[in-house]
């Protein structure tokens, strides 16, 4: 009955241990990205860091979207295409994060 009892008590500790890694890797995992890479139909045609604030324009033969990062994220503050679901998406600031404008082939992402 011990020996049942030393293997339950081992197990425990051994899920106790795992749990506390995998929460501590949750906290101090370094997600937090550095720049925002901008493309068009594409090609790579801007990258801005996140520690610096700006606002650009970015025109196409398919329409506008208007580009900027603020407090560390990026995000689309106005577009011209049809459902606004680039200017609706949240902003972005970890790493592979990204926003798309399927209609102006237009994507943010966060390296």
């Amino acid at each position: 009955m011990k020996n049942k009892n030393n293997w339950i008590l081992i197990g425990a500790i051994t899920l106790v241990i795992v749990a506390a890694a995998v929460v501590v890797l949750i906290i101090f995992k370094d997600d937090k990205g550095t720049k925002a890479v901008l493309s068009l139909n594409g090609a790579v045609i801007f990258e801005q860091n996140l520690d610096s604030d700006c606002e650009l324009p970015i025109n196409s033969s398919k329409g506008y979207n208007i580009f900027v990062v603020k407090d560390g994220a990026a995000y689309v503050k106005e577009a011209d295409c049809p459902h606004q679901d680039c200017v609706n998406h949240a902003p972005v600031s970890k790493k592979g994060e990204t926003i798309v404008c399927l209609p102006h082939e237009f994507v943010i992402e966060i390296q």
